[in-house]
């Protein structure tokens, strides 16, 4: 708590644009779970129904650019546990990996691109259709 109130005292407009964001990446995340929904012949609602009330997270990290990369320790291999992951890499520092065909790939930055990663909560929940009579 104590952080958001010195951010504020010293900048207000940046707590306001943190606040915004965010509301506008949850409704995002909303839309995109519809549509995910609809893609897998569900009705729209679905997903928000499984899953009822759901929480937000949001973080940001800073990576500088390391001057020996081969040096540095990422995370190991995961999945992620939530229902979407909304990333926006930084343009000058990659870092992110995906595993295809048994490899670990780069994850190339794109300029006004999230990636979207499909989490284990939202994996399983697609799983359950309803039984339509």
């Amino acid at each position: 708590m104590w952080k958001k109130v010195l951010v504020q005292e010293k900048q207000p407009y940046f707590w306001d644009t943190v606040s915004d964001y965010c509301k506008q990446v949850r409704e995002l995340g909303f839309r995109l779970q519809e549509l995910i929904a609809e893609s897998l012949g569900l009705e729209k609602d679905h997903i928000k129904d499984v899953l009822g009330e759901q929480g937000q997270h949001m973080a940001v990290n800073y990576y500088p650019p390391c001057p020996q990369p081969e040096l540095t320790y990422g995370l190991p291999g995961h999945t992620d546990p939530n229902a979407l992951t909304i990333l926006m890499q930084d343009l000058q520092v990659s870092g992110l990996q995906v595993l295809k065909d048994g490899k670990w790939m780069a994850v190339k930055p794109h300029p006004k691109a999230f990636v979207i990663n499909i989490g284990d909560q939202l994996q399983v929940t697609s799983s359950l259709k309803p039984t339509r009579t």
